[in-house]
């Protein structure tokens, strides 16, 4: 991977964070779609200074990873929350056709 296309991947991983923080999901998505070939072509041999940008972008991508479980666990709690409702007011319109 050529030291441009690691910079472009630290700057895609740094503005994955940012659309994280926004709540911008699909952006974010499209920006890990966009990253991820870069981040694929990473060589083995790399000089101590990308090491170090390679560094960074793992410590980010934990960060995501964290922000994405939150997010995640969001929209499960609303989806419960709503199945929940609709439940009871199923069980509300059942009753009342009861008498």
């Amino acid at each position: 991977m050529s030291n441009e296309s690691l910079t472009r991947a630290y700057e895609l991983t740094r503005t994955l964070v940012a659309a994280l923080d926004a709540g911008d999901f699909a952006f974010a998505a499209d920006l890990a779609e966009e990253r991820s070939p870069l981040l694929m072509s990473l060589e083995r041999e790399q000089t101590d200074d990308d090491l170090t940008m390679i560094r960074e972008i793992i410590a980010m991508n934990a960060a995501i990873v964290d922000k994405a479980s939150a997010a995640r666990d969001a929209v499960a709690a609303t989806q419960n929350a709503a199945q929940q409702r609709v439940s009871a007011a199923r069980q509300y319109l059942s009753t009342g056709q009861m008498r």
